[in-house]
């Protein structure tokens, strides 16, 4: 086991830079879907594609966030929520030119998380977690992959 905790800080996320043409692309697109919603009476369809483009202009605006991470012997803290090793699988550190560690869940609905590493020794964390789950190469989801090309 491990004798020291590792912690580091970096932000949650990339910044991503949209022009107003972005804006306008998706915007003609939600419209769209909401018209062919319409047209075929499908309400309810049509006011969840107009909630989620407001909501998807709402989090293009928000900043990201400056996270602490927090390896300790019984788990892994992302800010202010913990992760117990328990709940987990799996894990593999993709130690590229964007290090980041990629974890297992348990849970059905959220199977895997991905924590940037910023500048913390991609392998220090490896070895640390590998004394509590097992190592198993994963990738990063292709739906974030997509994602995060479109801009979201």
């Amino acid at each position: 086991m491990p004798s020291t905790n590792i912690e580091w800080k970096t932000f949650n996320r990339h910044e991503q830079h949209h022009s107003a043409d972005w804006y306008w692309a998706t915007a003609i697109i939600a419209v769209a879907i909401i018209a062919v919603a319409v047209i075929l009476h499908n309400l309810l369809f049509a006011i969840f594609i107009a909630l989620s483009t407001v909501a998807l202009f709402l989090r293009t605006l928000q900043k990201p966030r400056l996270e602490r991470y927090f390896l300790t012997a019984k788990g892994i803290w992302v800010g202010k929520e913990f992760i117990p090793y328990a709940s987990l699988e799996s894990f593999w550190v993709e130690a590229n030119n964007d290090p980041k560690l990629i974890i297992k869940s348990k849970k059905i609905f959220a199977p895997f998380a991905i924590l940037p590493l910023g500048d913390t020794d991609p392998e220090a964390v490896r070895e640390y977690v590998a004394a509590y789950l097992t190592e198993v190469e994963h990738h990063e989801p292709l739906s974030k992959k997509v994602m995060e090309f479109l801009g979201f």
